[in-house]
């Protein structure tokens, strides 16, 4: 994998903080401006597979004049063709290329593309046999140093997963039919293949008879199908009417569900920890080919993964705040348990962003001092007002909060003077949204 470069310049405001925060390099002193680069190592299957195209990413500042890729694959002569876009300009193997002509411009004035690259075994190749592309990036003022990438050949079977889809508008009790579609990418036929899928939390898949079924982590299903039929190289394959889901009461917010595919003489091993199970069912999954030929696959076509994305799914649920009541006198120490519980039947996940599932903060009774802390809670003060009484953040340690179940935490409070306003345990933000019962996100702590 190749690194970014940039300018002596760009690259001294990038190791300050400051290079997001500048105006637009219109109105930015960036002398002759800056350009950068990224380019993959790349694995090509071998002479009978589909070619594979690699992405240059591409990027520049508006302010550079010239700004371009020199590309030299000389060292590709017993590896593989190569075949750039038509606005770049070959001279043997040479290629020169400027800024692609479909670039965007970002929010800080950057301008952004990726150089298309096909890359086709040559005749001949053995399994191993590799070369390297070298290229550099430079503008009018600005040099670029000389980088290179890796180009492998590897024969035998392969599999891409063709799946990249976003769903909008779901809800509780729809039926989905989530798209399996994949290549036969390598230059052997693929004998058998195993398809992993990773259903979260509130989504039931189809019963197959090809299908094994387990529970994951974090109240997921994972699902592996395996199919027999032997696959063509550069064929494509899909499953006819998708692999029917159920959203079910469970299911809110945001849900990805996975797919991997693999010939199985080189899936490596079953799900970790997982034990899964055949199902009643009466039928089995069956892939069928689906048009011509693949000749290329595209620089988004490039791996053993896809995904299936349901964005904001609708659905039921009421996260409730959980108070106390406790009796003491200034000098006594007593302890509270606070939290909150989910009365369901959605289960918040945040398996998709990497945050909590949900969270709450307690504010202690005025007159008391917090003594001692529970896991996984930590305090936030009003720097602005230190006389305010300290909040405390809890969130769920886990990725869900399952229906049904509650996250209670303990909390020890000294009396120190005179009791006043009595705390409170407050849900500050829903998540995924705010819940169905806003009346309940907040509950009194008082103590007699």
């Amino acid at each position: 994998m190749r690194h970014l470069r940039l300018s002596a310049g760009a690259a001294v405001l990038a190791a300050l903080g400051v290079f997001a925060t500048l105006p637009a390099p219109a109105s930015a002193d960036l002398g002759p401006g800056w350009v950068s680069g990224w380019f993959d190592d790349t694995t090509i299957g071998g002479p009978a597979a589909p070619a594979r195209t690699t992405a240059f990413s591409f990027s520049a500042s508006a302010d550079a004049v010239h700004p371009g890729v020199r590309f030299d694959v000389s060292g590709l002569a017993d590896v593989a063709t190569v075949t750039f876009p038509a606005w770049c300009d070959r001279a043997g193997a040479v290629a020169s290329c400027p800024t692609p002509p479909d670039a965007s411009t970002d929010e800080f004035g950057g301008v952004n593309g990726i150089i298309p690259i096909v890359l086709r075994a040559v005749a001949g190749s053995a399994d191993g046999t590799a070369g390297m592309i070298d290229w550099s990036i430079a503008a009018d003022g600005v040099d670029g140093e000389a980088q290179q990438a890796s180009v492998t050949v590897h024969t035998g079977p392969d599999a891409v997963d063709l799946v990249d889809a976003y769903v909008d508008g779901a809800g509780t009790g729809d039926r989905l039919a989530m798209p399996v579609a994949l290549v036969s990418a390598g230059d052997q036929p693929v004998t058998g293949l195993r398809a992993t899928f990773h259903f979260p939390v509130g989504l039931e898949p189809a019963a197959y008879r090809n299908c094994r079924y387990g529970a994951g982590g974090q109240l997921s299903t994972i699902v592996v199908c395996n199919f027999g039929r032997e696959l063509t190289p550069g064929r494509r394959y899909e499953l006819p009417g998708g692999f029917p889901t159920t959203v079910g009461p469970a299911a809110i917010g945001e849900k990805r569900i996975t797919q991997t595919v693999a010939p199985e003489v080189t899936a490596g091993p079953l799900p970790e920890g997982v034990v899964l199970r055949r199902r009643p069912a009466d039928t089995a999954l069956r892939l069928r080919p689906v048009g011509d030929r693949v000749g290329v696959l595209g620089h988004d076509q490039q791996n053993a993964f896809g995904q299936y994305y349901l964005r904001a799914v609708r659905g039921a649920f009421d996260v409730v705040a959980v108070g106390a009541t406790a009796a003491g006198a200034p000098g006594d120490t007593i302890r509270v348990r606070v939290g909150i519980r989910n009365d369901g039947p959605g289960v918040p996940d945040g398996t998709v962003s990497g945050d909590s599932a949900a969270r709450f903060v307690f504010t202690p009774p005025a007159g008391t001092v917090v003594t001692s802390i529970p896991q996984h809670c930590f305090n936030s003060a009003d720097e602005e007002n230190p006389d305010a009484p300290a909040i405390w953040h809890c969130p769920v340690p886990d990725g869900v909060f399952p229906a049904g179940s509650a996250f209670l935490v303990e909390f020890g409070l000294r009396i120190d003077g005179p009791l006043g306003a009595p705390g409170s345990v407050a849900i500050p933000y829903g998540y995924p949204r705010g819940d169905d019962t806003p009346a309940n996100d907040t509950a009194p702590v008082t103590i007699g």
